[in-house]
């Protein structure tokens, strides 16, 4: 989420929440039998296996088993491992023959992710700087750092400041500033899919100040006009409650861009696992052209159909944020000041498709409007 609106939007989302139930009450809009909240049946599926009796087949899957910084540069140690369904490979071949030469994963956006809350501090600010990623024995690590003495390999960050990243499958076009890196105006998809189920496993890190998240996200989710879909932000999970010591996770959706037409629904659900407890833990989502399905270690935790649903392909987001000073994260949650960093790390990601979902995938330029712009 950007932190631009995080801070707007935290007394509404405060004010929301008291009115929402847990995920693991009994009552409640999410789960009243409205949603299937089942999981798909992709215990079975393989690249190799073809398509289900419910229409599910393998895209990819990567377990970031082959790659290793100590031995090849970052790019080619992110996409070493990427193996895609042979299904995907038929029913998209160009897609996957631009996949296979350029690969699919990248870091996200380098430079300056937040500006200091405080003018008086501008060590505060935070930066993504692919420096801090790595990948090595089958995980891929995103370090974060207070630094004075940083030196940037791309020469894009200051010396001084907090450091972490990301990784994602869309690229910044080369020579993009800052200013349009984030807006839909200069991306490079390397792969996006509209519906389908996404998962992660990831060690989420366990420290004040920061949290990560898994997310997706389109280049057009800022025009106004169609709703959310025309492309919402869709974040599967957002781990801001190291705090709390409570088991909480968060959810939200966002649509009609940043600025003053910027519309959200979020979620906190109660959890019976403490998902700081060092181990990994799998956040998943489930799109339909209907509604969407949140799960953790495979329970379903949210369920909604705010903003109308996306139609539109989105890209993948696996990052880590920090504090700007201001000590505020997502879902309205005082995060507290990052002081030392925990890594976030990676161990898989998988995406299925339902070929019964793929006829009501609408490109975006399908959708009139102008993208706002705004934060």
């Amino acid at each position: 989420m950007k932190r631009s609106i995080a801070v707007a939007i935290a007394a509404a989302l405060l004010v929301a929440l008291a009115a929402v139930c847990c995920a693991g009450c009994t009552h409640g809009e999410w789960n009243d039998g409205s949603y299937d909240l089942s999981l798909p049946d992709i215990g079975k599926i393989t690249a190799t296996s073809g398509v289900s009796e419910e229409g599910w087949y393998l895209v990819f899957e990567d377990e970031f088993d082959k790659g290793d910084t100590n031995n090849s540069d970052l790019q080619s140690a992110l996409n070493a491992s990427t193996n895609f369904g042979e299904v995907y490979k038929e029913k998209y071949p160009e897609e996957y023959a631009a996949q296979e030469e350029r690969g699919i994963w990248t870091t996200s956006p380098e430079g300056v992710r937040w500006e200091s809350n405080d003018k008086n501090k501008p060590e505060q600010a935070c930066y993504w700087c692919a420096d801090m990623v790595s990948v090595a024995d089958g995980y891929v690590t995103v370090r974060s750092q207070q630094k004075s003495d940083h030196v940037c390999s791309a020469d894009k960050c200051p010396p001084s400041g907090r450091f972490t990243s990301g990784i994602e499958t869309r690229a910044i076009i080369e020579g993009a500033d800052s200013e349009v890196a984030n807006k839909g105006q200069a991306d490079d998809i390397l792969f996006a899919q509209a519906f389908g189920y996404f998962e992660a496993t990831v060690k989420v890190p366990a420290a004040t100040g920061m949290w990560s998240a898994f997310w997706l996200q389109s280049s057009g989710m800022r025009k106004v006009g169609a709703e959310g879909v025309d492309g919402t932000e869709i974040d599967v999970y957002e781990s801001a409650f190291f705090r709390s010591r409570t088991s909480k996770m968060g959810h939200a959706l966002l649509w009609n861009g940043y600025g003053d037409h910027a519309k959200v629904e979020g979620y906190i659900g109660e959890l019976d696992v403490d998902l700081y407890d060092g181990g990994f833990h799998t956040f998943a989502l489930k799109w339909t052209p209907e509604y969407y399905v949140f799960y953790v270690d495979d329970k379903a935790t949210w369920a909604s159909r705010a903003g109308g649903v996306s139609h539109v392909r989105e890209f993948l987001r696996l990052t880590v944020e920090l504090d700007a000073g201001d000590k505020w994260g997502p879902h309205g949650q005082k995060i507290g000041a990052f002081k030392e960093g925990a890594d976030f790390v990676i161990d898989s990601v998988r995406v299925y498709q339902n070929e019964k979902f793929e006829q009501y995938v609408i490109d975006d330029a399908c959708f009139a409007g102008e993208l706002d712009l705004g934060n």
